[in-house]
């Protein structure tokens, strides 16, 4: 079934605009249904103008949103498309962006709280958008992205935040761990005592869990300002952090030796490439030309570990034990 034709029977099957604009199964005029996000889905000059469809729900881009949208000025002066729409309409489909419809129910809700918790934190109203739909805040894939798992999930989680001293926690997540989360502080600067580093055994059977991958030295070069140390000799991880993650690849040339944050090597090589910075090991071919990188795990590695919720739900955990696991000492809140 094509995508646009799948949207349009789902919008079908949801009912009256009433029950499709419901969050979290609340009535209208809960407080929760009132809280709004609003949601960057593009910016630039060149994105395709929004279509209304229905009071409730527009057209964009091959895709259909609920909520309203409006085209803004952003900070930068450039133009933005902004979905503003109910939390845990947001939500709906937020869920089905980042974790799989199929995977256990206890998973999903752990991903729903999380993931409710984190744009709770990000609500500026002084700002003309709150969060972006992508990797830098949270997938977001509108009722494409929804199916009736997640929106069970996010319903059976309606309101429910982490907190930490009587304030929404400042929770993060990532794909997989690779085995040990990360502590923010080593990651971001900022350290959270939920947020430590610690063993996750829980995401061993995630299929990126390892991962090989190669990049010619010359595509570096540049965005890591390598010119000046001459014909590249060796490449080594400096600096092991807390959980074992290297802050910094050592890049010795004939000329010269060069200190690069892992984060920076990361960016300039490209997620697709260097899957996170919990890197192995990195190998110089006999002419130094291709670097042969090797790691663990998916994503920044703070906080929790989807692959690695999956593994524990799997196991017969439940939504709060996840939840405890890789945010101890927070509680259990109201939005």
């Amino acid at each position: 079934m094509k995508r646009r034709t799948f949207a349009l029977s789902l919008l079908a099957a949801a009912g009256s605009p009433r029950i499709a604009r419901a969050t979290g199964g609340l009535d209208v005029e809960d407080a929760l249904v009132s809280r709004s996000v609003r949601v960057l889905l593009a910016s630039g000059d060149g994105f395709p103008a929004p279509e209304r469809a229905e009071s409730w729900y527009f057209a964009w881009n091959g895709r259909t949103y609920r909520g309203s949208y409006a085209v803004v000025t952003l900070e930068n002066g450039r133009r933005g498309l902004v979905n503003t729409v109910p939390l845990d309409a947001y939500l709906y489909g937020v869920l089905g962006a980042e974790i799989s419809a199929a995977w256990p129910s206890a998973a999903q809700e752990a991903q729903a709280v999380a993931a409710r918790t984190f744009v709770l934190t990000k609500l500026r109203p002084a700002r003309t958008y709150d969060v972006a739909a992508g990797d830098n805040d949270q997938s977001y894939g509108g009722i494409d992205a929804e199916s009736v798992e997640g929106r069970a999930a996010v319903d059976a989680t309606s309101g429910r935040i982490l907190t930490y001293a009587g304030n929404p926690a400042h929770v993060c997540y990532s794909a997989c761990c690779g085995g040990r989360t990360a502590d923010a502080g080593d990651v971001w600067g900022t350290s959270y005592a939920y947020l430590s580093s610690r063993p996750d055994p829980n995401c061993a059977n995630a299929p990126e869990f390892a991962w090989r991958s190669e990049i010619a030295y010359a595509t570096l070069k540049e965005p890591l300002a390598l010119d000046e140390i001459g014909a590249l000799r060796s490449v080594a991880l400096r600096g092991l952090d807390a959980s074992g993650r290297p802050r910094a690849l050592t890049f010795a040339g004939a000329n010269a030796t060069l200190d690069v944050p892992t984060r920076t090597f990361r960016s300039a090589a490209g997620g697709g490439v260097v899957h996170s910075t919990f890197i192995r090991s990195v190998e110089l071919n006999a002419r130094g030309e291709v670097l042969a990188i090797s790691g663990t795990g998916r994503g920044h590695g703070v906080g929790l570990c989807q692959w690695g919720a999956r593994g524990m739900a799997a196991n017969g955990a439940g939504s709060d034990e996840i939840l405890a696991f890789y945010f101890p000492g927070t509680a259990f809140g109201r939005a």
